[in-house]
């Protein structure tokens, strides 16, 4: 290890096989990698001694969070020369302080333990993901992860007060500041929001939090197309003001893989519909909530706008219908060959957005049907196109195929002025094309802040951006 073993305690360095398999595999399988090590760190010290190994001796890091990530970002190449640094022991929750309405905590914590310690302080820790259970903080900040709530309360930017990090070079930043107000220089802190580990290593953040809605009230309905979906949302932002904490889209392809890989999963509603919504609503009063979100719907159904809905009546039932929405990833792990993308598009778009992609793509692409799960409220919208027959057998085959699908998604983004990355980050799935349909000056204003980060390209390459080209 080339004299790795001398600055950090031989116990935080593992390199049998063995042990280092989770770490070299993405959650969906989609990347297998080969490192030196993982190394695990126990403090930020510890953290820092190793960046200046790796920078002395030319070693690229991957950093890894609770590797639950989309986008191929957390593993390693197939290089061998990389180590992965894994925070999972950096796990505290340092400070809560329920008067400034702030958290701290070191990144890797798991979210579902920042989430609690937040109910304990009698506050609320607004992100809420499907991985919620094993994703870490280190890594919801490093992707700018999004999730249910974002309708509400943002993205993990908009929650982040300040962040501690490591450099390339092994130089600590101390913090994280816990300021609602820092106008004093260059906001750093939004540059390493989203960086995905190849600017610094993030090892804790300070975030704002929130007083939870005393009431919540959560409905699953039946509609016929996405615009239905619009026109339910704007007619409860009209009746119900700021009440909307989380609005979600779903086609009945999706909720079919559910049913068939996931049996156990209860189904709230009986009856099979084109598409479903999942919202929910939060507010001072349970009694009027309910009446608001019954007479919404009646309201809806009456107008047309939906076709069926079932509104919970306990909080099991509301954690079963949010039960269906989460298990979506799991069910496309399971079903097969598939290739996912996380875009986004304005809001008012979404519906002749999903329809040129139903359209083209299997057309274009025999065999294989477009599934589609998102954050309307956000314009955020994951389409799936799923190969019925597990699609083609050998590794080269379905990389090639996924870029082909890739492409002519893209294409699509790109005329209706989208994103080609809402909330996984661009990892190593989205280089390429990145690289392609980016702004060339805004591509090199971000090669250009790499370079003053990392300029020996050590921090997660591969990832995110590639160097500058340089001219022979």
């Amino acid at each position: 290890m080339n004299g790795l073993e001398n600055i950090i305690d031989a116990a935080c360095i593992v390199t049998d096989s063995n042990g280092m398999a989770p770490y070299l595999t993405d959650w969906r399988g989609r990347y297998q990698g080969i490192a030196q090590a993982v190394v695990k760190p126990r403090t930020i010290e510890e953290v820092a001694a190793v960046m200046r190994w790796a920078s002395s001796t030319g070693t690229p890091v991957v950093p890894q969070g609770g590797n639950t990530g989309l986008s191929g970002g957390a593993t390693p190449d197939r290089s061998g020369r990389a180590i992965v640094l894994s925070l999972e022991r950096m796990n505290r929750i340092r400070a809560i302080d329920p008067v400034g309405n702030t958290l701290v905590a070191e990144a890797g914590c798991i979210l579902a333990h920042v989430q609690e310690a937040a109910v304990e302080a009698g506050r609320l820790f607004p992100v809420s993901l499907g991985s919620e259970g094993s994703c870490q903080i280190g890594g919801i900040v490093a992707t700018n992860a999004g999730g249910i709530n974002v309708i509400r309360y943002g993205m993990t930017r908009d929650l982040v007060l300040g962040l501690e990090y490591v450099t390339a070079a092994g130089v600590i930043v101390p913090g994280p500041r816990r300021l609602r107000k820092d106008n004093a220089g260059f906001d750093l802190r939004h540059l390493l929001v989203g960086s995905e580990g190849s600017l610094a290593i993030l090892t804790a953040a300070a975030f704002r939090i929130v007083i939870p809605p005393p009431a919540r009230v959560s409905a699953l309905c039946g509609i016929t197309d996405p615009t239905s979906a619009l026109s339910l949302l704007s007619h409860l932002r009209e009746v119900g003001s700021d009440a909307i904490t989380s609005f979600e889209l779903m086609c009945d392809g999706e909720m079919t893989l559910i049913r068939e890989r996931l049996p156990e999963i209860a189904q709230p509603l009986s009856g099979r519909y084109p598409w479903y919504v999942f919202v929910e609503l939060g507010g001072s009063v349970q009694e009027p909530l309910e009446d608001l979100m019954s007479d919404a719907l009646s309201q809806a159904i009456d107008s047309g706008i939906v076709q069926d809905a079932i509104l919970a009546q306990s909080v099991a039932q509301a954690q079963a219908i949010w039960h269906v929405r989460f298990a979506v990833s799991e069910a496309n792990r399971l079903a097969g060959f598939s290739v996912s993308h996380d875009v986004s598009v304005a809001t008012a778009d979404l519906p002749a957005f999903l329809a040129a992609i139903s359209d083209r793509l299997p057309r274009i692409f025999s065999g294989a049907r477009p599934l589609f799960v998102g954050h309307v409220g956000d314009g955020n919208m994951h389409v799936i196109l799923h190969f019925r027959h597990d699609g083609p057998k050998s590794r080269l085959e379905r990389d090639a195929l996924a870029l082909r699908v890739n492409d002519a998604v893209y294409d699509i983004v790109g005329e209706f002025r989208g994103s080609i990355s809402a909330e996984h980050g661009i990892g190593r799935s989205g280089l390429a094309v990145f690289s392609k349909t980016a702004n060339p000056e805004e591509l090199r204003l971000m090669q250009g802040i790499k370079q003053v980060f990392d300029p020996a390209h050590i921090l997660n390459p591969g990832a995110v951006v590639d160097p500058p080209r340089t001219r022979d």
